[in-house]
């Protein structure tokens, strides 16, 4: 704790780096009594490190304990963000409702461009395997029965995904779907998908469904069933990946965010709008995180 009090008092004196500025967290997610007296420890960086070579047009790294971020890249502009859009889907949902909840499917959404697993209009499922669908294939359909159970259509939807937006103080976030299709105005900054990643993985249901490599899941009656693998190709890497989300479209290029976690119990968050090679810099940037930061 004393390393800890004194980490941040340090904090406080630093300048900018060619990383970037190391800063405080973005917002306070909770707050209560406890908060005042918990003392998270601070990530100092080693004084000869480098910054890592990242081609993708914006990149942030977050300790997750603290908020603070340890990396950033045009973290401020507000790009398309493809599938990375259904990390709001899913919280909304989970913030209001029961995984047990069953949805009938009220729509055919079988010319709904980019992913889907093919769900059948009048088909009822659960929430939580829908969110499976949602979160682990990435499945577009999951997300539009999802809006409009929700909230009636997804027009509706999509007005309180902005607002719980607004909430959280993400200025450079703009939703015109719950999918993450490519539209006007649909973008986020890498700085705002990192808080919200943040947040987002404070729910218990949304820590345990990202993490899953693989699922089947079974439509309410046993009639339909769908087995999917993850999309996150960093799953059974030497990295403990905890998961999140990836997203690709053709404005948005390859994005990517993952948690990991260190040997030592420490979790990052590793932001990557339009890259090159998600996978390959996503993992350069959280090895590096990991080898040049210390708790």
């Amino acid at each position: 704790m004393i390393r800890s009090l004194a980490s941040l008092m340090l904090l406080t004196n630093m300048g900018p780096t060619e990383m970037g500025t190391i800063t405080p967290p973005a917002e306070v997610l909770e707050f209560n009594e406890a908060t005042l007296l918990e003392v998270n420890p601070v990530p100092m960086l080693k004084a000869d490190a480098l910054a890592p070579d990242i081609k993708a047009k914006a990149a942030l790294l977050m300790d997750v304990s603290t908020g603070i971020i340890l990396y950033e890249k045009n973290a401020d502009e507000a790009l398309p963000m493809a599938s990375l859009t259904k990390i709001m889907t899913a919280m909304l949902i989970l913030e209001n409702h029961d995984l047990d909840e069953v949805v009938e499917v009220q729509s055919n959404f079988s010319e709904l461009e980019g992913v889907k697993i093919g769900l059948h209009r009048g088909e009822t499922m659960t929430i939580h395997n829908l969110l499976k669908a949602l979160l682990i294939r990435s499945a577009g359909d999951a997300a539009m029965a999802l809006a409009e159970y929700h909230s009636g259509s997804v027009e509706n939807f999509v007005e309180e995904m902005n607002q719980r937006a607004l909430d959280l103080d993400l200025y450079k976030t703009h939703f015109a779907n719950p999918v993450g299709l490519d539209d006007v105005g649909h973008s986020a900054s890498a700085k705002d998908l990192a808080v919200l990643s943040r947040y987002a993985m404070r729910l218990p249901a949304f820590r345990d469904i990202v993490k899953m490599s693989q699922a089947t899941i079974e439509s309410a009656n046993g009639q339909f069933s769908y087995s999917f693998d993850s999309t996150n190709k960093l799953f059974g890497s030497y990295l403990n990946i905890l998961g999140i989300k990836t997203g690709t479209t053709d404005e948005a290029g390859e994005s990517l965010i993952n948690l990991a976690k260190n040997d030592n119990g420490n979790e990052v968050i590793a932001v990557l709008l339009n890259s090159p090679d998600r996978f390959q810099e996503n993992k350069s940037m959280i090895d590096w995180a990991f080898r040049n930061y210390l708790w």
